[in-house]
């Protein structure tokens, strides 16, 4: 009996150990369904690597299929193989957050927002990455027309954008320009791809987004119109964490060569 005793215990021990593995393969197949992006989390890489985070975007940083692409993200990547700087990215979509986290030192960097004063008097900023400019999203009535023809028409309805968006210093002169309050309300959590799966829902009335934006997702949602213009051409740039003028400087150095060769002219025309 005695060795039956302890064919037994070997049993036990074998059942354990592969209901383990199993436990331990079901929780890795969970967090990697449905989705090529990074777990988000702080950051805070050790050693010399650089966490970026960057916003998420059908022009910025995007997953389609099994294919990840964007402006920012091929630029980022051809910039850690150029000057072997290892870069670790970082998906992002509630702009507030990833601000906080990288006054905090949890990111290094941030690509990319538009360049503005309250922009610059929280971060380093690089040189312009690319042009954009901000644009006033809206559900087109094919009868009717927009309801909103031009900013002077702005008033009634609240226009929704992400919160810390620098749309909303914008949106305050505005305000002052046209003399009328604008109403805003700020969403935390949301892109301004989903701002305009919103609009295009009709679960808002408004949104200011970026053109590039706008004109990804009127190609799956053709009733969004983006006639009317916010803001004159912007700089969209790259943030730097305030205490860091080693990484600035670093940056700085690479765009000003690669937005000298070809390789940045056909990123531009394929975007």
């Amino acid at each position: 009996m005695k060795p039956l005793k302890v064919k037994n215990a070997q049993l036990l021990l074998y059942f354990a150990l592969l209901v383990v593995v199993v436990i331990i393969m079901a929780g890795t197949k969970k967090c990697n369904s449905g989705s090529n992006l990074p777990l988000l989390t702080n950051g805070d890489s050790t050693g010399d690597t650089i966490d970026v985070a960057v916003v998420y975007g059908p022009l910025s940083y995007y997953v389609y299929d099994d294919t990840l692409g964007g402006l920012n993200y091929d630029m980022l990547r051809i910039m850690e193989s150029q000057t072997k700087m290892p870069l670790k990215l970082w998906p992002v979509v509630s702009l507030h957050d990833a601000l906080r986290k990288l006054e905090k030192g949890s990111y290094d960097m941030l690509a990319s927002l538009p360049s503005d004063n309250s922009i610059k008097k929280r971060f380093l900023t690089s040189e312009s990455v690319f042009l954009d400019h901000l644009v006033l999203v809206q559900l087109s009535d094919s009868a009717n027309g927009n309801k909103v023809n031009s900013a002077l028409d702005l008033g009634p309805d609240t226009v929704f954008i992400p919160k810390d968006s620098p749309a909303m210093s914008r949106l305050a002169n505005l305000s002052n320009e046209i003399g009328t309050a604008v109403p805003v309300k700020t969403m935390n959590d949301v892109s301004e791809e989903h701002l305009c799966m919103l609009v295009a829902t009709g679960k808002i009335p408004l949104a200011v987004v970026n053109e590039k934006t706008a004109r990804a997702m009127q190609k799956t949602y053709p009733r969004l119109s983006f006639d009317n213009p916010i803001s004159f051409t912007q700089f969209q740039v790259w943030i730097i964490s305030p205490s860091d003028t080693a990484l600035h400087r670093k940056v700085e150095e690479w765009l000003l060569q690669f937005k000298a060769s070809e390789s940045y002219r056909g990123l531009l025309k394929s975007y």
